[in-house]
């Protein structure tokens, strides 16, 4: 009903007035007697009509259309419109949620989506920062579809570069120490167990063929690059050995992803952007279009992409004076190539650490010739774990983390994404473990399941005394219903097409955690003020409307974050 109420001021207004205007609210009242709408469209027209916006009001309710789902409406101090629906809309309102072939929130227009998320280095496991990026972009990608969009997935994998050759190393220096070898461990390279397990299933299936032979230097030395350039002419088959390392890592994150109920379509190799296709590389092609576009320059032998130009807080290396290309113009080709493929809209869903890219991306897009505005990013902040009121501090490279598997091993997957989603995208997550794990009111997503496993409990209970619900009765006879909480229900229910439509605006998830959650709390306080197995028929089944609205709703909630939907807790 907001939209419809938006319409018809709006349309009004410019009838009235002349006047196009957007920026006024329409809101739910907090009181019965403020009837079930209201909006504030006369004190923001007040300014600029430089007249009381009481007078405005009462101008703008005698010239409303009549609308069969509005019952009256009023006008309140100091100015406010105020909309009573009629039972007919309320009706309306339980009938599209008790249809399955309904489907809240659909758009008329679809588009087609491609969403990058999560996208971390395969140098480790996926940690509690990624999960939350990971829960994200999924439920984001959930929602787009459930309003009718196209929708891919997808995973940038980094497997090129210096990174991808400290981990080679090392896993290759563990590997060294299973066969009683002795090493330097540099500092630098990847600590942690996985590394250790990564060097155990190299010696399952290469034996003993990287063993550094006792009169080598190769293990003297505990800097990286000189390690790296003694391995690879000791072992000049090495790239076989990272690709081994770094499949290792990636069939590792895909395993977890999959477990916390994520799944990217497509999986994008970094090093398939070098490769030559008709002499040229899709790298290749974008380094030519910036310098045909003159927006690079060579200074100290390496070339330089000219981003202060566009709003950088300066220049950017595109390939170092060694002529190694950067991580920076991998992203170019990359998201070129994101171009390359029509979509309609382009989401990027980042870390914290990487907010300083976004300028620069927009830049070089908007050199090669694209629209670099098509591109939205959504910077995902990072996530501390709270237990028993300390915060655990965690390192990557120092191996000194809490991975997202050994989470959801403790808290489960439910609370884990729901605890990762109830909070804005932008702002820093503390995770609470100790309440993650309560089985009480007081964790939301505990508290929302439990209103569900209740409604499913009354259903077995109506099936055990042999009732039958009567949707259609229940909505012809919900002239019964009275009470201010099942009033209160029923606006709760039509709100949930508003938070959808705003999350896909915003193209934000935590508004619609805290909207089951209020719905979840309203629902637990009607379950223990009344009786739901009436003995007479007609206000059994007006109730049930009720019951049963909210659960489709609660189901669909639950479905769009990737959440468990249990029938008994």
């Amino acid at each position: 009903m907001k939209s419809e109420i938006r319409g018809i001021l709006a349309s009004t207004t410019k009838k009235l007035f002349s006047i196009e205007i957007e920026a006024f609210e329409v809101s739910r009242t907090k009181l019965k007697t403020h009837g079930n709408w209201s909006s504030n469209i006369a004190l923001v027209l007040g300014k600029e009509l430089k007249e009381q916006p009481k007078v405005i009001a009462e101008k703008i309710i005698k010239r409303l259309p009549e609308k069969k789902w509005l019952k009256k409406v009023e006008v309140a101090d100091p100015g406010f419109i105020n909309f009573f629906l009629a039972e007919e809309a309320q009706a309306s309102i339980l009938n599209n949620a008790l249809n399955e072939n309904f489907f809240f929130c659909r758009t008329e227009s679809p588009k087609k989506y491609l969403i990058e998320y999560v996208s971390s280095n395969p140098t480790g496991p996926i940690h509690v920062g990624h999960g939350r990026g990971a829960a994200f972009g999924s439920a984001l990608a959930n929602l787009l579809r459930h309003s009718g969009n196209e929708v891919e997935e997808e995973y940038y994998v980094n497997d090129r570069g210096l990174q991808t050759d400290i981990l080679a190393l090392s896993v290759f220096l563990r590997y060294q120490e299973l066969f009683d070898q002795q090493i330097k461990f540099p500092e630098d390279c990847y600590q942690g167990e996985y590394i250790i397990h990564s060097a155990q299933s190299v010696k399952k299936t290469f034996g003993d063929k990287y063993v550094v032979k006792g009169d080598s230097s190769v293990l003297s030395s505990d800097v990286i690059p000189e390690i790296l350039k003694q391995v690879k002419e000791e072992f000049p088959d090495f790239d076989e050995l990272t690709v081994f390392i770094l499949s290792l890592q990636i069939d590792d994150i895909k395993r977890v992803l999959s477990k916390f109920r994520v799944f990217h379509e497509n999986w994008i190799s970094e090093k398939k952007l070098y490769e030559k296709s008709k002499g040229k590389s899709m790298f290749d092609e974008v380094i030519h279009t910036l310098e045909k576009n003159n927006s690079t320059y060579v200074s100290d032998d390496a070339l330089w992409f000219k981003s202060k130009e566009r709003g950088d807080e300066k220049d950017r290396v595109l390939i170092r004076d060694n002529k190694d290309p950067t991580y920076f113009a991998s992203d170019v080709a990359y998201h070129k190539f994101k171009f390359d493929r029509k979509f309609d809209r382009l989401v990027n869903i980042w870390g914290a650490d990487h907010h300083g890219y976004i300028p620069r991306i927009k830049g070089a897009l908007d050199a090669l010739g694209l629209k670099g505005d098509l591109l939205e990013t959504i910077i995902i902040q990072f996530v501390s774990l709270n237990r028993s009121g300390k915060t655990v501090s965690m390192s990557t490279r120092k191996g000194d983390f809490v991975s997202l598997n050994e989470l959801i091993e403790e808290v489960g997957i439910d609370a884990s994404r729901f605890f990762f989603l109830a909070r804005k995208s932008d702002q820093a997550l503390e995770f609470d473990v100790e309440l993650a794990l309560k089985k009480d009111k007081n964790n939301p997503v505990y508290y929302i399941q439990y209103a569900h496993a209740r409604i499913c409990s009354l259903l077995k209970e109506v099936e055990k005394r042999d009732f039958v619900i009567d949707s259609k009765n229940g909505l012809e006879n919900l002239n019964l219903i009275t009470g201010e909480q099942e009033l209160s229900l029923i606006n709760e229910i039509e709100l949930f097409q508003d938070t959808l439509e705003q999350c896909q605006i915003d193209l934000e998830i935590h508004p619609l955690c805290f909207y089951l959650r209020d719905l979840a709390s309203k629902f637990h306080s009607y379950y223990n003020a009344n009786k739901f197995i009436e003995e007479e028929k007609n206000l059994r089944d007006a109730k049930f409307t009720i019951v049963l609205s909210i659960k489709r709703i609660i189901t669909d909630g639950l479905n769009i974050l990737a959440i468990n939907a249990p029938e008994e807790m």
